[in-house]
């Protein structure tokens, strides 16, 4: 058996860390964990344990070159409630064929797609 695991990386610039604190902790629920070995680095803990490491650095994607990277998805009891959040919070909406979802890219050019708790299956 295979299957994916609890654990995602991202590279964003330095510039973006207070953001991505607000964005992650403030707007999404994670928990920001304590006691990373890197100085560089920010662990986010999502409800049910998926754990995202965000590394600061030079070397980044551009927002154009997570268009075309690796698309994540977010489930939330309340996609219309936390799509308003998102958007005040100044999230850059990403458009694409499936319009029965939010797309947005995060602090740093990420996309993630916003969906119900039961994927919208």
């Amino acid at each position: 058996m295979i299957t994916i695991g609890n654990h995602l990386k991202m590279h964003l610039p330095h510039s973006l860390r207070e953001k991505a604190r607000q964005f992650y902790v403030d707007i999404l629920g994670c928990k920001k964990l304590t006691g990373q070995p890197y100085a560089d680095l920010d662990l986010y803990e999502f409800r049910g344990g998926f754990v995202l490491g965000l590394f600061f650095s030079v070397d980044v994607l551009s927002e154009t070159d997570h268009l075309l990277a690796t698309w994540m998805g977010i489930k939330t009891d309340d996609p219309e409630a936390l799509k308003e959040k998102l958007l005040e919070f100044g999230v850059r909406e990403v458009e694409f064929e499936d319009t029965s979802r939010f797309y947005f890219q995060a602090p740093g050019g990420q996309v993630f797609r916003l969906a119900p708790m039961d994927g919208g299956l």
